[in-house]
């Protein structure tokens, strides 16, 4: 059934003449391996001092990744109207009611077109569909724009991780329904601003 509710959404069209490919992960890791350095430039988590196991431990560690299946994959791949690979997105299962955005990037050149935003509104829609209840993602304090872009889609701060591989991280969630917005409004006393910005929550139900 899942499968049918993903072709009604993809391929999905993006502003900029850019469309997403919903793929299987084999498929999605040469176009990935093809753009990553421009999107995650090699060397940034040193430079920040970020933790990385040294490669002693990455046998063992590679092992418990692949005994770690993560539910409900899904890899997006990001093509320009050229047909060349601008971006990519991994997310998962995280609980058996939310979905969790764990990758998203462009490469420089397609930042700033509203294709985040544009694809965060259509992503609902999809995640809805298929039954989810919740949608989470966490950001470096210092990523702005995405902080800004998942704020003014409706998503709303509910944690702080401190971790040594990936510093600061604000978790903010997103909840698909109404009902449950206004649950975690009343739980909370937080009452939402209103603002011009077009709610990707509208039609909830």
């Amino acid at each position: 059934m899942d499968e049918e509710i993903r072709k009604q959404f993809f391929p999905m069209k993006l502003p900029s003449g850019v469309v997403a490919r919903s793929m299987d992960k084999d498929a999605a890791q040469e176009p990935i391996r093809a753009i990553n350095h421009l999107i995650f430039p090699p060397g940034f988590k040193q430079e920040l001092g970020l933790f990385a196991a040294p490669e002693a431990r990455h046998e063992r560690l590679g092992r418990l990744q692949q005994l770690h299946a993560r539910s409900h994959p899904e890899w997006i791949v990001f093509y320009n109207s050229r047909d060349e690979p601008i971006g990519w997105f991994y997310g998962y299962m995280e609980d058996e009611e939310t979905f969790f955005i764990d990758t998203i990037g462009l490469v420089p050149a397609f930042r700033g077109r509203g294709i985040y935003s544009a694809f965060l509104r259509q992503l609902i829609s999809y995640l809805r569909a298929v039954g989810y209840e919740r949608l989470t993602t966490s950001h470096h304090p210092n990523n702005r724009a995405a902080l800004i872009a998942d704020l003014k889609a409706g998503f709303d701060i509910v944690g702080l991780e401190l971790h040594e591989s990936h510093g600061p991280l604000l978790k903010t969630a997103y909840h698909l329904h109404e009902d449950r917005r206004q649950a975690f409004e009343r739980v909370f006393s937080a009452t939402r601003e209103s603002t011009n910005e077009e709610d990707p929550r509208a039609g909830a139900g």
